[in-house]
């Protein structure tokens, strides 16, 4: 054995002793709660208020639909590789562990170009709105409700390769799910993929927030010079503050990603990188932690800076209180009433 051997084993059981699993489960366990709690208060609060039922609010809910199925389907994912433990996989049943690492691949496919799909859909509407106001009333519940199917038809069966070449690998006592598609084939289906699915809705975005704000720039300057009343005015700098919450949400979505897709391009073309995906910490903030942070943002930013938003959810919480509150009475006057006899 040659001392680069040497060096990389000696590399890889620091990496495993480096990064206890301990920390991640509980830091995925943290984020599930916040993520889970966030996007479920938001679908609460869309439904109760009839305001927010706006078209762009469609989107965002359906946004955080695939974020709440995310939360739930990471956790077999996890489970499947063991954790990030040396061990094996905690699904002892073989049939059973590769069917959920085909479930979580795919699935982590499907929902996030469910969520990128959703941005550019909600700024593209926001620009039509605010472009181009007149078009916007084409824009009909039916085709709302056709571009949110499609929304989730074209990731369920482009993802398909993902579900068919992803499979159980043992290397030594730790349990990874990968895919193991072809090689050639799965450069071509990753290129387009990174194209499709990240770098083109990036610069559709891009180009659409910096025209909306420029348009909204140029009406506010005009309708104020003109005296055109402030009911436009404040229009205008309603529509601006719109567009900084979903440059926000986008933000935070990107951020999120990017540092999995640097990992992913660079490990396509450098295999050994970051010792064969043998080094915990990459594994862990890359492939579990980023991900599911990204589906805890968005509550987080829609809440704290949507008014609308921030007051249906307070609705929905004091609904839920006093629904509590009333039960926790009826049960200690049931107490009471026990007693007495």
């Amino acid at each position: 054995m040659n001392n680069s051997t040497t060096n990389l084993q000696i590399g890889q059981s620091e990496c495993f002793s480096a990064v206890p699993s301990t920390v991640f489960t509980v830091a995925l366990s943290v984020i599930t709660v916040v993520a889970f709690s966030g996007n479920f208060l938001l679908i609460a609060a869309f439904l109760r208020a009839s305001n927010l039922k706006t078209s762009s609010n469609w989107y965002i809910i359906n946004m955080a639909i695939s974020d709440v199925i995310s939360v739930l389907l990471n956790w077999p994912l996890y489970a499947t590789e063991g954790m990030l433990k040396p061990g094996g996989s905690l699904i002892t049943n073989q049939a059973i562990a590769t069917f959920f690492c085909k479930l979580g691949i795919y699935s982590r496919a499907v929902l996030y170009v469910v969520s990128i799909e959703s941005l550019v859909l909600i700024s593209v509407d926001r620009f039509i709105a605010i472009v181009f106001p007149l078009k916007a009333i084409k824009i009909t519940a039916r085709v709302r409700k056709i571009l949110l199917l499609l929304s989730w038809l074209f990731p369920v069966c482009g993802a398909i390769p993902y579900f068919y070449h992803s499979k159980i690998l043992l290397e030594g006592r730790q349990t990874f799910c990968r895919n193991f598609m072809n090689t050639l084939l799965f450069k071509v289906y990753q290129f387009a993929s990174f194209i499709l699915f990240y770098f083109a809705p990036l610069v559709v975005l891009l180009v659409v927030h910096y025209i909306g704000f420029e348009h909204l720039k140029r009406r506010l300057v005009f309708e104020i010079s003109s005296n055109e009343g402030s009911t436009h005015a404040l229009r205008s700098k309603e529509n601006q503050n719109i567009l900084k919450i979903f440059r926000a949400v986008t933000l935070g979505f990107f951020m999120c990603w990017t540092p999995l897709y640097i990992y992913l391009i660079l490990k396509s073309s450098h295999p050994t990188i970051v010792l064969n995906d043998k080094c915990l910490l990459f594994i862990g903030l890359l492939y579990y932690v980023f991900p599911l942070i990204s589906t805890a943002v968005n509550p987080f930013i829609l809440i704290s800076l949507s008014s609308n938003y921030r007051a249906a959810v307070k609705d929905v919480l004091a609904k839920c209180f006093a629904v509590f509150k009333c039960r926790s009475n009826k049960i200690y006057s049931t107490e009471q009433v026990i007693d007495l006899r």
